[in-house]
């Protein structure tokens, strides 16, 4: 499967903004772990501390 060809087909172009394709799809996937760390973290309880 190739993704340029079908990103390609489906947008004409393989650049936007001027960086390619390829630095999208990694931002993307950078934000996407970003927000996924934030919920997890955000909804732990804290560790109580026994003394």
């Amino acid at each position: 499967m190739n993704w340029t060809q079908i990103w390609v087909d489906m947008f004409g172009t393989t650049e936007w903004f001027g960086p390619n394709m390829g630095f999208w799809v990694s931002s993307a996937v950078v934000a996407l772990v970003v927000v996924i760390m934030n919920v997890v973290l955000w909804n732990m309880k804290p560790l109580s501390k026994k003394g």
